[in-house]
């Protein structure tokens, strides 16, 4: 049973975590990058089909720069980072409860 919780928590975090990411950086960009950003559409089924993988096309498309590639790479990595040990924590949190 403890698998299957944790397997729904790393789906659900899969797409949560590059979700706020993207919003939140979205909310911070110049009038220039929007406009370079993709629509809401696009923006929802590219987090959905690849999660984390999305992170380093939205920072290179808004920003246009080997930095921008740079960041979003770094955000892919934080954002699977952080699912590994949400996941590892859980596990660690449901073999203690069922022991």
């Amino acid at each position: 049973m403890s698998e299957i919780l944790i397997f729904l928590a790393s789906l659900i975090l899969n797409s949560l975590l590059p979700y706020l990411i993207v919003r939140h950086d979205l909310s911070r960009l110049s009038e220039e990058r929007l406009a370079r950003a993709w629509t809401e559409a696009s923006f929802l089924s590219a987090i959905l089909a690849f999660g984390p993988l999305s992170l380093p096309v939205h920072f290179a498309k808004t920003r246009r720069t080997l930095l921008g590639l740079a960041l979003g790479l770094g955000m892919c990595a934080l954002s699977v980072t952080a699912q590994g040990l949400f996941a590892t924590l859980l596990g660690l949190l449901l073999d203690a409860r069922s022991e």
